[in-house]
């Protein structure tokens, strides 16, 4: 998380959405989070208007992480004094895909970057609407959990 430690927080009570075009969700996930956030930010005490104090935008960035490790086997034996044995290592190859969503609040006025945050975490290709849904309402919250600073 980064802020302007020169804001008052108190002054902002009012949102409305800047969103980027090309944003790096699809339409379906756009509308998961604007859903989500329609939900979290009245909890924090904001209200949606039109002519707002502040821009809530947001955009992501999904990545690969490859992960290489090996798994080791042995076979060994001996007998009366006489050993022997082979060995091998079979390399095993995994990735994962990570999202990377920020989530930054904007002064409506003076168009400058009050405070931002990043949530890194992984994301599966195969998951569900509904399962979309749940992780796009966790991301946010983490994101939201230390909003306003200090708090």
């Amino acid at each position: 998380m980064d802020y302007d430690e020169s804001v008052n927080f108190d002054l902002y009570k009012n949102y409305d959405y800047y969103v980027i075009k090309d944003n790096g969700l699809n339409d379906l996930d756009n509308k998961r989070v604007f859903r989500v956030l329609d939900s979290v930010l009245p909890q924090k005490g904001f209200k949606e208007k039109t002519i707002p104090d502040f821009n809530v935008n947001f955009y992501a960035e999904v990545f690969t992480v490859e992960n290489q490790s090996n798994i080791g086997i042995g076979i060994g034996g001996g007998n009366r004094g006489v050993g022997g044995g082979v060995s091998s290592g079979i390399p095993i190859n995994t990735s994962k895909n990570i999202i990377s969503f920020t989530l930054e609040f904007i002064d409506a006025l003076t168009k400058e970057l009050f405070w931002q945050t990043v949530v890194e975490t992984q994301i599966k290709a195969n998951d569900t609407p509904e399962e979309r849904q749940v992780f796009f309402e966790k991301i946010i919250l983490k994101a939201l959990e230390k909003y306003p600073p200090g708090s």
